[in-house]
């Protein structure tokens, strides 16, 4: 049986996300946003890494983890597929971000994902430009 730990965070839309980043994607707890953050995808998250369960935080230091993050907003969805590593150090107190590379510093959630922000679902990028909408964020490490 597989050892899975699941966190969900919730965040908002902003007017300026652009999600236009070849290489990342990002979500903060940060409320608002410029248009040079271009890997943004959600703001106002009531979460950061210091909220996260150590279990779920455990399991991501290995590098046989799975790490999936699932983005909802308004219906439609978007799935993003990445690896922990052991040299992950979920420290950064508002910001997690999602690495298409293997680069690692205290802002990073996962590497090695398979999609970075302008890669994402276009429909979904629409919902998340209205500063009304809310997205939930379902992070999920399997190993």
């Amino acid at each position: 049986m597989k050892n899975r730990q699941i966190e969900i965070l919730y965040g908002s839309g902003h007017g300026n996300i652009r999600a236009t980043h070849k290489t990342t994607l990002e979500f903060t707890k940060e409320k608002s946003l410029t248009k040079k953050g271009d890997c943004i995808i959600a703001v106002n998250v009531d979460k950061g890494f210091s909220n996260l369960n150590q279990s779920f935080i455990d399991l991501c230091k290995s590098n046989d983890c799975k790490i999936v993050v699932i983005l909802e907003c308004e219906g439609i969805t978007d799935e993003i597929i990445g690896s922990g590593h052991p040299d992950l150090t979920f420290q950064h107190p508002s910001d997690m971000v999602i690495r298409k590379s293997p680069f690692i510093c205290p802002r990073t959630l996962m590497i090695r994902a398979n999609k970075a922000a302008r890669n994402l679902n276009k429909q979904l990028i629409s919902k998340l430009q209205d500063a009304h909408a809310k997205v939930k964020i379902t992070l999920i490490a399997e190993l």
